[in-house]
């Protein structure tokens, strides 16, 4: 999920880690950030991280920003093709091919008000809990797939995007 980015999601997912270790391609051990990250000197590593799609490491501990809601809703209708405009908008979004169709997802969370308004503006059903492993075996790539959301389409085992070369060279460096 790091490695990738996240997926779905509406909002800018590399603020939401506060701090991870990771092990470099070279084999060493990297802190960056902490539990608090305040009055910080130094280069930023954990949002470079955060959708480096394993060029930098991988990831061996993370620390999440908690972001509490009194409520939730995940809901789903069928997907027209375009990604809507949507207010409240949904914390995640995305599309799913189930059994041959399309699928709009949203999940939503936050005061019970914000959360209802959200319901009425996007409509369709109640969804279900999905895993999406048995889709992804060999983990989610970049390409033509069975999910898109704002960023990609998603494939499984497919390749990451071409980094550029001031990312290689980071890279190299640690």
């Amino acid at each position: 999920l790091l490695e990738r980015g996240g997926f779905g999601q509406t909002f800018f997912f590399p603020a939401e880690v506060l701090g991870l270790t990771f092990k470099t391609p070279k084999g060493r051990v990297v802190r960056a950030g902490g539990v608090v990250v305040k009055n910080v000197q130094g280069y930023d590593l954990v949002r470079p991280f955060v959708g480096s799609f394993g060029l930098l490491g991988k990831v061996l501990e993370v620390v999440f920003r908690l972001r509490p809601g009194q409520a939730s809703v995940f809901l789903k209708r069928p997907f027209t093709g375009e990604f809507p405009e949507l207010t409240p908008h949904p914390r995640f979004l995305f599309a799913l091919l189930e059994e041959g169709r399309w699928w709009l997802y949203a999940f939503h969370f936050g005061h019970e008000k914000e959360v209802a308004r959200f319901q009425e503006a996007f409509g369709g059903e109640e969804a279900r809990p999905l895993d999406l492993r048995p889709l992804f075996p060999q983990g989610m790539g970049v390409g033509e797939g069975p999910l898109k959301d704002l960023r990609f389409s998603w494939a499984d085992g497919g390749r990451a995007p071409e980094p550029p070369e001031a990312f290689r060279k980071l890279a190299e460096a640690l």
